[in-house]
């Protein structure tokens, strides 16, 4: 056998075994346009699941012919139990339920070949961003790495590089693609929605959405396999400042250890890399949610 025959066998083989992890919020996907879908309790959330689902298997299909083997998908809105199992197509699995460690990357670190976002929104603080927020839209304000406005796919993005995964595909709320070219230029960025105001938005027909994803996701893989796509790694450590909505939050938060507290709404913590530092943003979301919870029953 010729050393040629044998390399491309060798590549080959090593494409049939891709695994793609794939991390779906909701707010950055087409047809979400209102509170009333974003929950089990609200009147459109039928609407949502349906959206959600129907997105899972247009990525997890373009995904499984572009040559993926693998392809595992992280419902990670929520209670995380958005997308209907039933229906979502063969092949892929799901990771599904909350809280669980890392929220929307949990499992990336057992060994992926690329990550995509998908549905993703803007961060907090983005004017015209629908339903912008980071973390937790109820107890946090906004959160700044190193001094910069820091998104849920910037955070989760350094937590896959950590893992030496790099993500390959955005799609999402258009006013995220400026963070998006930035940080992780060899992303392929494709814009679902485009936000007039935090509960407004405008977006394109399912058709043109599943061909957008589709053209996609063949140009991430390209750049996938040319090598050009890189695992995002921090310069030194993470200098976390969280600002929460009320100051029983940041009462709460100023306990884990390592913050400081800077003022009524601000605590700070410089984490040794990205797993720590997703790891704080976590508990202190969690112990704003345990505040927000103690405040409402006192009412």
């Amino acid at each position: 056998m010729s050393i040629i025959i044998l390399w491309a066998l060798i590549l080959v083989s090593g494409l049939m075994y891709m695994k793609a992890y794939v991390s779906i919020d909701l707010e950055g996907l087409p047809g979400i346009s209102s509170i009333s879908q974003v929950g089990p309790r609200y009147s459109l959330y039928d609407d949502a699941r349906r959206i959600m689902t129907w997105i899972t298997n247009t990525v997890s299909r373009q995904l499984l012919k572009e040559g993926f083997s693998h392809v595992t998908v992280a419902d990670s809105h929520g209670y995380m139990a958005n997308i209907a199992y039933m229906d979502v197509v063969e092949n892929v699995e799901l990771i599904q339920g909350y809280p669980r460690p890392y929220s929307m990357m949990i499992g990336v670190e057992e060994g992926y070949d690329a990550v995509l976002m998908i549905g993703y929104h803007a961060r907090a603080g983005t004017l015209k961003g629908f339903l912008d927020h980071t973390y937790s839209s109820t107890t946090i304000h906004r959160i700044y790495v190193n001094n910069e406005l820091a998104s849920e796919y910037y955070l989760n993005a350094l937590y896959a590089g950590y893992y030496d995964v790099p993500v390959i595909m955005v799609a999402g709320d258009e006013y995220l693609r400026e963070e998006v070219e930035k940080h992780t230029p060899w992303a392929i960025f494709i814009a679902l929605k485009k936000g007039y105001s935090r509960l407004s938005a405008k977006y394109s027909s399912t058709r043109i959405v599943e061909k957008k994803l589709s053209e996609g996701i063949r140009e991430a893989v390209k750049v996938l396999k040319k090598g050009e796509a890189r695992p995002l790694k921090p310069n030194g450590t993470l200098k976390l400042r969280i600002e929460l909505k009320n100051q029983v939050y940041a009462d709460m938060a100023q306990l884990v250890p390592g913050t400081r507290r800077v003022d009524a709404y601000t605590i700070e913590y410089e984490a040794k890399n990205p797993v720590e530092a997703l790891g704080v943003v976590e508990v202190v979301a969690w112990l704003g949610i345990a505040g927000y919870t103690m405040i409402e029953r006192q009412r």
